[in-house]
Order: structure tokens, then C-alpha cells, then sequence
């Protein structure tokens, strides 16, 4: 329980400490910049890599995306046709292939194959085209940790 003439905030720090910053100093022109332990900044924060490494990077980026976006619609739209078909043409769906195994039950299984067919073809186009790429990327980063 706290009474009106109680502080209820600790006592400030020692006196003679300065005050925590709160905001970057600003630098005038002229004078070098310094980050927050008191050591020089680079003037240009990528200015040791050769553009080869961003040539290499966007490489990278771009092989990325093209197996991303490949297997994701493959998988994803394997699933739109199988789901507006199920919605869409329920009389379709339902007919009989072969026995009791309708069209909807056989593009079911099907969609499972799909799936793990663009996971596998994922990964198998991954270890050949991504990973050689980022490997590459990594040594010209690091030259000494390569692994």
C-alpha cells in the first residue's frame, strides 16, 4: 500500500553518470561518423565486395524464386482444380471409374502424389541449382569458413 507522500519511482543513478541516449547523435559535415562504441564507420557499408558478389546474390534470389514460386503453384493449384471441381461439378465427382473408385476419390489420391511429387522435385532442384549458388556466395563472403 502506497500513501500520497510516498515515491513510488526508484531514486535517480548515481550522481556524475551521464544520461542514457535515446536517439543517435547527429554528425556534422566533416566530422567522421562513429558508431555507438566510439569506433569509425565505414564509409560505404558494402565497399569490400566486388560486384561479382551482388551478381552472384541476385542469381541466387532469382533461382530461389523461380523454385518457390514453381512448386507452389503446382502443389496449391493441383488443390484450386481438385476443390472447384468438388464445388462446381459435384455429378462429375461423383461418377464411377472402375468399382466403388469415383473420379473424386482418384483425384484425392492423385492430389497426394502431386504433392509429394513437387516437395521431391523441390528438393532435387534445390540441391542442384540453389546450393551451388549459395555455396558460391558463401565462400566469396568468408573466403577463410568455408565448410
Amino acid at each position: 500500500m502506497t500513501y500520497p507522500d510516498e515515491n513510488p519511482y526508484p531514486p535517480p543513478g548515481p550522481t556524475g553518470w551521464p544520461p542514457p541516449r535515446t536517439q543517435a547523435p547527429s554528425y556534422g559535415a566533416g566530422i567522421p561518423r562513429h558508431d555507438w562504441y566510439g569506433q569509425a564507420a565505414p564509409e560505404e557499408p558494402y565497399a569490400h565486395q566486388a560486384p561479382r558478389h551482388h551478381a552472384d546474390l541476385a542469381a541466387l534470389r532469382s533461382a530461389y524464386r523461380v523454385l518457390r514460386r514453381v512448386s507452389t503453384i503446382t502443389a496449391l493449384g493441383s488443390f484450386v482444380v481438385y476443390v472447384v471441381l468438388s464445388c462446381c461439378a459435384p455429378g462429375l465427382m461423383g461418377s464411377r471409374i472402375a468399382g466403388e473408385l469415383s473420379l473424386g476419390m482418384a483425384l484425392g489420391v492423385l492430389q497426394l502424389v502431386v504433392t509429394f511429387a513437387a516437395v521431391s522435385w523441390y528438393g532435387r532442384s534445390a540441391r542442384r541449382s540453389v546450393d551451388p549458388l549459395a555455396r558460391a556466395v558463401r565462400d566469396r563472403a568468408a573466403p577463410g569458413a568455408a565448410r
